[in-house]
């Protein structure tokens, strides 16, 4: 996968990462959400997050993006400033390939060269291989809460994993 490429998103791939997100919504446990999202809602989403720091990140095959992460405030309130929860999502055609590993690697050196001492991932309990990926990257479970969450007619539990600074 010579001609991947991770950069920093800007506005104008809304669009792009809206038809990423929407397709979980549709047909995927990774996002709790049942009305999918607009382009609008992600434009702001993007602004918000470039404009105070974090990382948004594309990957993008042949020019065309097929992954995306990004961290964001884990909670409100200046006492979890440096504690971010983030979320990566990868077209379901190129799964499995490597490219969530590789921006997964990029948002914790983004996030390790801001300062940010705690980085949480909130995982589907039958996302296993999400939960072994974040195993990968020192993340340890922190918690498990059964059926917080109800999507295509089941409960639904959420793993918490976290990652400290050392």
């Amino acid at each position: 996968m010579t001609d991947l490429h991770i950069r920093t998103a800007h506005v104008s791939d809304a669009v792009a990462i809206t038809d990423i997100l929407n397709h979980e919504i549709r047909t995927g446990l990774a996002i709790w959400r049942y009305e999918e999202r607009k382009a609008n809602e992600i434009e702001t989403l993007l602004q918000t997050r470039l404009a105070a720091g974090h990382a948004v990140l594309v990957a993008e095959l042949d020019q065309k993006i097929i992954g995306w992460a990004s961290y964001g405030p884990f909670r409100a309130g200046e006492g979890y400033g440096r504690t971010m929860e983030h979320s990566v999502h990868v077209n379901p055609a190129h799964r499995r390939s490597g490219i969530g590993r590789q921006l997964m690697t990029r948002l914790i050196d983004h996030a390790d060269a801001a300062d940010i001492h705690a980085m949480i991932g909130a995982i589907e309990s039958s996302n296993t291989a999400s939960i072994a990926l974040h195993a990968e990257f020192g993340f340890v479970e922190v918690g498990r809460l059964p059926e917080v969450g109800w999507k295509f007619d089941r409960w639904l539990a959420l793993v918490l994993m976290q990652r400290t600074k050392k």
